[in-house]
């Protein structure tokens, strides 16, 4: 029996995959399999005992255990005597549990009535969950299978009661451990994105508060897994915390090799980013779904029956082919999926009015060509609809990137997705960051008042673009990202039929978007040759010099505080109020 289980310590994975968790899960299955036999014969019992059961709960109930995750037992029984085991429950426990810590396995045990699995459950978030995992491996397979439906029938019964309680834990752990896509050094487990909150999708599933989500998940999931493994082989310690020190040598055994150039730890945080942004997307999903569901609301949100004939809901349109639905906006039934205009719609509606676009009508779309046809036809007026709609617009960008549509709109955008930042100050992957900058540029105030709401069209336009592609150019080997986006820039605007003033000036905002924060922290902000250097970056325009300055607080803003504290944001501001006073009392200005 010891012996067996020592084989099994020195059996761990050293590969990563599902099918290398399943091998491994089989074998555990076999070693704990042979140690209750041992167990039974030490407690005087030859043969099966009825009424008590070893089960799997957690990842070995879900066969996803990593090459050093605890053993999660649960021993189960029917609250009886049993005089038939020498020393009881507790002696039949001890035979268990005691041998698999001499064999030096990490083991999360616990002995348990049907009446303590519901208690237990019921009391706890995180055991209920992975007591949906329960999953015979030895002993009565009856009771085992009696207490997994009881726990799920318990599940489903108190879900409404539960589901604030769901969405506050994910909550508080977003808050404590950030968002797993935007993170250099990210927990795979417990942040926002994470593997917990791919099970907590599981489990509202399973409470038949809502349905599948419209996208796959779950390939996200076991790419996360994966990384654990990895994680797990390359250090030969069980941890969730994804440290640079560690990114090499998982990225090595995950495959990536830098292509292009690429740096492989990038690739694999890339990837890692990819899988987190679709789990959050689909946890997203189900929530909106099950908060719809258990809204206190009399409207019609789902199909009826009239005379034995189904009757869809009522949509109530508020553009061309887009509806809103139970606080979602989709397509009406005489859109076309493959129209671009209709997504256009879609999304410049979702910006304005705050509305989600339900996660699978962008699917339906993106699969029927909506997004190709889009970057064809481009609707300039729907595009800066959308960008100028405030924090409104990310989780719009964010839909479309989810279900692909973004990459198909904007083709470029591929070369800067879910690309890292190891830069201290940043918070954020470079096209999230290009996004929040996007997102702040509304609210950003420049010298004697201006702002969005003041420029001109033109120039409106050349902000607005110049925030959501300022760092079109990031990528690595590429030192000088400002430069390569200003070149870059005419490349993706001239086919959306930008006029080549505007897209001109896009290029000289994202050429010189770091130019003030250089100079009012290297320069003398006071010094008139500071002034001119300012002066030539512009073009001795003080609308542009606006505009420069208002994209500037909104690139700085939207990373971490040191990047735009208020002694900067002072030395900024004092820099561009002397430069622009010096431009519009220019003779030339004033003419």
């Amino acid at each position: 029996m010891r012996s067996n289980l020592k084989t099994l310590r020195e059996a761990r994975p050293a590969t990563v995959g599902r099918a290398s968790r399943e091998r491994w899960s089989q074998d555990i299955d076999a070693a704990v399999q042979v140690l209750w036999d041992q167990a039974l014969d030490n407690q005087g019992v030859h043969g099966q005992v009825s009424g008590i059961g070893l089960a799997a709960v957690g990842s070995l109930g879900r066969r996803d255990t990593g090459p050093q995750s605890d053993l999660d037992l649960v021993l189960i029984h029917d609250d009886g005597a049993h005089p038939e085991l020498s020393g009881g429950i507790t002696g039949l426990s001890n035979d268990l549990w005691y041998p698999i810590w001499d064999a030096n396995l990490e083991l999360d045990h616990s002995v348990r009535s049907i009446k303590d699995c519901r208690g237990v459950a019921k009391a706890d978030l995180s055991a209920s969950m992975a007591l949906l995992d329960l999953r015979v491996i030895a002993g009565d397979g009856e009771i085992v299978q009696e207490a997994a439906s009881t726990v799920l029938a318990d599940w489903r019964a108190g879900a409404r009661l539960r589901f604030d309680d769901i969405v506050a834990e994910q909550r508080g752990r977003r808050a404590t451990f950030g968002r797993l896509a935007y993170l250099i050094e990210g927990d795979l487990k417990e942040a926002a994105g994470g593997m917990r909150d791919a099970l907590l999708i599981k489990a509202v599933v399973a409470s038949w508060l809502a349905e599948r989500p419209s996208i796959n998940y779950e390939d996200s999931y076991e790419f996360l897994l994966d990384v654990r493994d990895a994680l797990a082989i390359s250090t030969g310690r069980h941890q969730n915390v994804l440290r640079l020190a560690y990114q090499d040598d998982v990225a090595q055994m995950l495959g990536f090799l830098g292509s292009g150039g690429a740096d492989p730890a990038d690739e694999l945080l890339a990837a890692v980013s990819e899988a987190a942004r679709t789990i959050r997307a689909a946890y997203s999903d189900v929530k909106r779904r099950a908060s719809g569901r258990l809204a206190p609301t009399g409207r019609w949100r789902g199909p009826r029956f009239v005379r034995g004939r189904a009757v869809p809901p009522r949509l109530k349109e508020v553009a061309a082919g887009v509806g809103e639905l139970a606080g979602e906006l989709v397509l009406t039934g005489q859109a076309g999926p493959d129209d671009p205009a209709v997504l256009w719609a879609l999304v410049g509606e979702a910006a304005q009015r705050d509305l989600p676009i339900r996660l699978g009508t962008l699917v339906h779309m993106q699969r029927a060509g909506a997004g190709r046809a889009a970057h064809e036809d481009w609707n300039r007026e729907q595009f800066e609809r959308v960008l100028g709609s405030g924090r409104n617009q990310i989780s719009v960008w964010e839909a479309l990137d989810t279900a692909g549509l973004l990459t198909e709109m904007v083709p470029r955008w591929a070369e800067i997705r879910n690309l890292p930042q190891r830069s201290v100050i940043h918070r954020h992957t470079v096209d999230r960051h290009q996004f929040e900058v996007a997102s702040l540029v509304p609210g950003m105030v420049s010298v004697e008042g201006q702002g969005l709401g003041t420029l001109t069209a033109g120039r409106r336009s050349a902000l607005l673009l110049s925030a959501f592609f300022h760092d079109i150019g990031k990528r690595p080997g590429f030192p000088n990202h400002a430069e390569r986006g200003a070149e870059m820039v005419s490349e993706i605007l001239a086919p959306m039929g930008y006029s080549r003033e505007v897209v001109r000036e896009v290029e000289t905002l994202t050429r010189h978007h770091l130019l003030l924060g250089d100079l009012a922290t290297s320069e003398d902000p006071y010094d008139p040759a500071t002034w001119e250097i300012l002066s030539n970056a512009v073009d001795a325009d003080p609308e542009l010099l606006v505009c420069l300055h208002l994209l500037t607080g909104a690139d700085a803003s939207s990373c971490k505080p040191e990047a735009w504290g208020p002694w900067k944001a002072s030395l900024v501001t004092s820099l561009v109020s002397e430069a622009y006073s010096s431009l519009v009392h220019r003779p030339d200005q004033s003419a």
